[in-house]
Formats: structure tokens, sequence, C-alpha cells
């Protein structure tokens, strides 16, 4: 049966920031999405029955969703400052946070600054170690070869919801036989923003490129390192694009795992940056949560 969502808002600096939730008698789990995603990104994970304990919160962040119109600046920082005040006002004391792609390195931040205290375990999905910037390459043009289809969005018009779904499905991404679904389907609808014929994402174009430095800062290496409570990796076999080398590199995921024996790592096969929540990857993703927040994950 499927779970009841409800919608709060929570204050935050500048406006209101929009936060979906999903009540539970079990302890609380903050899920956190992608650099141009909302909490639609999490709909197929919160639905699974390995989950259907937990008291679920997952928030539009600051410039997408239902919080697109709350103003900069970005920053992974804000965000972190945005998430303390969604456990604040919610009353919760301590949570463990998953954070997929983007909210995987505020999960990082979260988890090395003075807001570890909030934190009980933290779970990285496909993201959390370093992008490193190449040398003579410019963040905005690294991002633009590394998300694709999914800036190039955030400067177009679209004259119908139907022109913008078939934008989505020739994405790299949903090619893959079953990959198109219908929790894909509404976190495209949930993105749309605008009148016919100007319909346009509601991810705020400028929140994506601040943003979007903040994996490729140099700190950014090493902070992973600094994590002292559980952390789980669960990373993507394929990238962003479906293409074979992931985003997360093993090698770079390896030598992290020897520099922090709070660290553990999953790889779920067969799953692409997308479908690790949205897709296929639902399933184990959640089972490998819940077993890690049980203990049971060894």
């Amino acid at each position: 049966m499927a779970r009841s969502k409800q919608i709060v808002e929570v204050d935050v600096a500048g406006g209101a920031l929009t936060v979906a939730r999903w009540r539970g008698e079990g302890p609380p789990l903050l899920l956190v999405h992608g650099i141009s995603g909302s909490h639609h990104s999490w709909s197929r994970v919160v639905a699974r029955p390995e989950l259907a304990t937990f008291d679920l919160i997952a928030p539009d962040l600051r410039g997408r969703g239902a919080s697109a119109e709350l103003p900069g600046p970005y920053g992974l920082m804000r965000h972190v400052e945005d998430l303390c005040r969604v456990i604040d006002a919610l009353g919760l004391r301590r949570v463990t946070m998953a954070g997929h792609s983007m909210g995987a390195y505020i999960g990082v931040h979260f988890a090395t600054g003075a807001s570890r205290a909030r934190l009980d375990r933290l779970v990285l999905v496909d993201g959390g170690v370093a992008l490193p910037l190449p040398a003579g390459v410019q963040p905005d043009a690294l991002l633009e070869k590394i998300l694709g289809p999914a800036i190039a969005r955030l400067s177009r018009e679209f004259a119908s919801r139907e022109e913008y779904l078939d934008f989505w499905r020739a994405h790299p991404a949903f090619q893959d036989e079953g990959a198109w679904n219908a929790d894909v389907e509404a976190y495209v609808d949930y993105d749309l923003g605008g009148v016919a014929p100007h319909l346009h994402s509601r991810v705020r174009e400028a929140a994506v490129r601040e943003d979007g430095r903040g994996p490729m800062a140099p700190e950014m290496v090493s902070l992973i390192d600094r994590i002292d409570l559980p952390t789980l990796l669960v990373t993507a076999e394929r990238g962003l694009l479906n293409q074979a080398e992931p985003l997360m590199r093993v090698s770079a995921v390896k030598a992290k795992l020897t520099l922090n024996p709070h660290l553990q790592w999953r790889e779920l096969a067969d799953t692409n940056h997308y479908s690790i929540t949205l897709g296929a990857g639902a399933a184990p993703l959640a089972q490998c949560i819940a077993a890690f927040l049980g203990g049971r994950l060894g």
C-alpha cells in the first residue's frame, strides 16, 4: 500500500523550503536529492517495503522544485544550513542522512562540520568522492560535460508537456528496457513549470552552476577521509549518460576505503546514476539502507 505523503514548509533564510514527509514510527531518514532533482528523485525508494517503518523526510533543495523561488546565494554549505533548519523545525534531534549525487557531497559537509551532532549515520548514493577539476578546465565546462542533457534543459523552453517528456525519454540514462516508468514520469512532470508554449524546468540554472562547483573544490578531495561516523557508499555501475565509466570511479572509491575505516561500499549492478534511485536500483538501494541502519550490513 502506498504511503501517505505530507507536504510541509520550513522557514529558512529568504523564505520557505518545501519538504515532503512520509511519517513512520521508526527512526528518521533524511533523503537529499541531486543537483537538478527534487524530492521526487526518491519516490521509488520511499515506496519500498524495506523502509516502510522509517520516518522519511525529503526536501526540495533551494532553487529546485517547489523551493525554486528561494533566493541565493546557493552552495553546499547553504544547503547544510537549510537542512539543519528542517531537522530542528520537525523536532528531530538526530537523523540518518542519505544523499544522492550532489546530496552526497552535502552529506560529506554535514558529517564533518558543526552539524555532525545531528547525524547518526550517513549514506552516500553515487556521490561524495571528489570530482577534481582537470588542469585548464573551467568548472562550468566540466559541469556541462558531466551533466549533459540535465543542464542543457535549464536554458530551453518547451512548447508542451509532451515535448518535455520526449526530451527526457531520449536521455541516455532511460534507454534500457523498463527504465522509463511512472516514477520517472512523475519526476519529470514535477520539474515542469511555466505556461505552454513557454514551459521550462523549475530548476534554477544559477543554483546548479553555483552548487556544481562544490564537488570540484580542492578541499573536497580529503573531506570524506574525516568522516568519523558509520558511512555507507552505494555506487552505480554506470554513469550519468549510461556510459560504462561510472561517476564514482572504482579506483577512487577503493582508495577512500583504505583511508577511512568508517566507510563501507556497495556497488549496484545494472544501474546508472539515475536508475539507482528512480529505476532498477531502488529495491537493492532500499535493502542496503535498511540493512545498514539495522546493523546487518557486514
